[in-house]
Formats: structure tokens, sequence, C-alpha cells
């Protein structure tokens, strides 16, 4: 069979879904645009007709392998796409997600506008967070970005100095050895329980789990950061941090048991409960 760009990407995607991917088309045609070396998929579209040598046929089969055994698309093309930036990830390193586009949006909203604000970003992984905030903001204010993964640092270097903005890039767990006051803490921190059934298999097998799991009850990360936020921000600052489902109860109560007001909880795309802002 001669295999062309159609033919193959129509083939991987029929692997891919008896593999169990829940987006097999997609993960199909972004596994070929990598290993064609194309611009994006529009450019994979106009050439559906093309054949494909031996050579490229081979490559992309060992991604789609690759991919079947639950391998992340992302770690396989080494990027992901936040917020329109293309960010550079790799294992150790927590791959970015849509969900937290809804943190980085409600911060966005409290800051932008503003300048020469002091900006923390808590767990920074491949510097996501702080980096669409530099760069939505103009870099008008300071921002750094704090982890306790050395390797996640060195990704967020590469992520900072590849899209060009200034972001201080720290290695301490929380906010250990800051010197405040913030104006603002924003965070994807850890927040699954021990043994939560509901972590997807591949997140398990291949994502770091310290960027994960937080204790038996999946709060302790975030009990201890909105204690120790509540100390370091300014009068007026705000705190934003991402949870997990069914955690917006326990989320409120800490923020406003820690003296924040202003506690709200907001909603992703998808109605999920996800992030709890306080202002102190």
């Amino acid at each position: 069979m001669k295999w062309t760009v159609g033919n193959i990407v129509k083939r991987a995607t029929e692997i891919l879904k008896e593999r169990g991917s829940k987006s097999p088309r997609l993960d199909a045609e972004l596994l070929l645009v990598h290993s064609l070396k194309l611009r994006d998929r529009v450019e994979l579209y106009l050439n559906f007709d093309r054949p494909l040598t031996e050579r490229e046929v081979e490559d992309y089969r060992q991604l789609v392998k690759r991919r079947a055994k639950g391998e992340p698309v992302a770690y396989i093309t080494g990027k992901k796409e936040f917020f329109g930036f293309e960010f550079k990830v790799r294992k150790g390193v927590l791959i970015p997600r849509p969900e937290t586009e809804t943190l980085v949006e409600e911060a966005l909203k409290l800051i932008k506008g503003k300048k020469g604000l002091k900006v923390v970003d808590v767990g920074t992984g491949s510097g996501c967070i702080a980096i669409t905030v530099c760069k939505l903001t103009k870099g008008e204010n300071t921002i750094i970005g704090v982890d306790v993964s050395e390797e996640a640092l060195k990704v967020a270097k590469e992520n900072v100095e590849n899209l060009k903005c200034k972001v201080h890039l720290i290695r301490t767990s929380l906010l250990n050895g800051l010197k405040g006051p913030f104006d603002a803490i924003i965070s994807n921190p850890p927040y699954v329980a021990a043994g939560d059934k509901r972590v997807e298999r591949e997140v398990l097998k291949y994502e770091p789990k310290i960027a994960l799991f937080a204790g038996k009850s999946g709060l302790e990360f975030i009990e201890k950061l909105v204690k120790e936020s509540h100390k370091k921000l300014k009068e007026g600052g705000f705190l934003a941090l991402e949870f997990g489902e069914g955690q917006g109860k326990e989320v409120k109560e800490l923020l406003s048991e820690a003296g924040f007001k202003e506690v709200r909880i907001i909603k992703d795309l998808s109605g999920k409960e996800r992030v709890g802002i306080g202002v102190k």
C-alpha cells in the first residue's frame, strides 16, 4: 500500500482509538505534523494527498507506537500550546492543561492595567503561568517563578529564553526564602489525593508525581500555600490557585479561615469548580 498523508492519518487514528486514546484523530495529526516538521495542522490538510517516503512512514510509525503505549503526545513532540504560546515540555515537567488557562484568565483580570506589581508563580513547572502573565502584561511587572524541581526550572528557563520575557526563576519549596510582600501569588499546586482512582493511567505512568499528589486529602500543599501566602501578600494583594474536582468547598473554607476576604470560587470552561481567589 502506498501511504499518503491522508490515509496514514486515518490508519493511525484507528490504532490509537483501539488503544484507548480520548482524542485519536487529533493525536494522529499532531504526531504527523511533528514527524514531517510542518508548521501546523492546516499545512497537514493542504498536503493530504502527498505520498510519504519509506523513511517518513517508519519515523511516524515509531511515534504512533509510543502514543499507543500511553506516552502523552506533548512528551513525544516536546511541546504543548498554552494560551496561544508554545511551551517546551519533557518528562519530569507537568504538561500544561486547558483548565489552567482559567486560573491565568482570572489572575490577569486582577493584574491587567497595573504596573510595578510583584507577582510570584508557585510551582511554576514549565513556566507557562509566569511567562503567560509576563507576556500579556508586557513585562511591566516583576514576575517570579519558583519550583522545588531542578528539572522543571531547566525547562522553564528554556521557555523564558524562547519566548523572550523576563521571569526570575528560583528553586525553593512554596514561598520559602522569598522576600515579600507580594501583590499577587498564583499557583497550580499539587492537589490530587494519594490513591485517587480518577487519575488517568498515562498521567500516573509518565507525569511527575511531585507535581500531582498532595497527601491523603489532596489539600496538604494548598493548606500550606494559603497560610504562607496570607503572611507574604500586601494588603489588597490576592492569591489565585487551581484545585481539583470536588475541593471547592474546602478551598473556600481554607481561604476564609486564613483571613482572606472577597473569597470566590470560579468554574472552568467545562463547568467544574477550578479556581479559588482570595484578597488580603
